[in-house]
């Protein structure tokens, strides 16, 4: 099953809506058109791979549905919240509550215990879960006291995910988690990262120049220069050890 843009139906509920969506950097001759006429919806508790080579837009797409950069023109609707039309206050309050984020690099803070990084989030949220069950359900439990240089790169961006799982976010959005670890190590974090949408219902978009890991996306979004060249439903994922890179 194919389409493109907003052609693709849903019977799931719908978590991201992105209409007409531009996103310009510069003027003039010098512009560049990051984003241009993005059109999509996305349906709740999948994981969503987005890919395309460099400077496709991957990137400033993800940054814009994570309230971290706003959109030249369009709209922007998340969890029900519309983006565009929130002030800076707004957009802190919607990145504190629906919203997590992992990066390649983890950005863990060195002088904290991996339980005290994902404290540090849990002190700021509404609703947190116990910071030690997410330690646990990332396979950490006994990882809990080891500081960040102590711990491999596959435990670090496992306290990422906690990180950013403990305060509950509807969505989770990954830019190139893998892209700094090793195959055993990646397929590892992809397990948990998989786990995480069928156990606990959450959304993961995650963003990768990596084609195989779009084998195990429940739905798959192609992106070129700026544009959607295709999206489309995987109608049989693999599971994250089945695939090779």
């Amino acid at each position: 099953m194919s389409a493109t843009g907003t052609e693709l139906q849903t019977t799931k509920p719908q978590l991201a809506h992105l209409e007409h969506l531009e996103k310009q950097y510069g003027e003039g001759e010098i512009a560049v058109h990051a984003l241009q006429d993005i059109n999509l919806e996305l349906p709740q508790g999948e994981f969503v791979v987005f890919v395309g080579p460099s400077g496709s837009g991957k990137t400033t797409l993800l940054n814009i549905i994570g309230g971290l950069d706003r959109p030249t023109r369009g709209r922007v609707v998340v969890a029900g919240r519309d983006l565009t039309n929130l002030d800076e206050a707004g957009l802190t309050r919607y990145r504190r509550d629906v919203v997590g984020f992992i990066f390649q690099f983890f950005n863990l803070v060195p002088t904290l215990t991996a339980r005290e990084n994902v404290e540090l989030v849990a002190e700021l949220a509404r609703d947190p879960l116990d910071p030690m069950q997410v330690l646990a359900a990332v396979g950490l439990k006994d990882r809990a006291e080891h500081f960040p240089a102590t711990l491999s790169g596959g435990e670090q961006q496992r306290v990422a995910l906690a990180r950013a799982l403990v305060k509950r976010p509807a969505l989770i959005l990954a830019d190139e988690p893998t892209g700094s670890l090793d195959y055993e190590t990646g397929i590892r974090v992809l397990q948990v990262m998989r786990e995480v949408t069928r156990d606990m219902g959450r959304s993961i978009f995650l963003v990768t120049h990596n084609s195989e890991i779009t084998r195990m996306a429940d739905r798959v979004v192609h992106l070129r220069s700026g544009r959607i060249a295709e999206v489309y439903v995987n109608p049989h994922p693999l599971a994250p050890e089945e695939l090779r890179w």
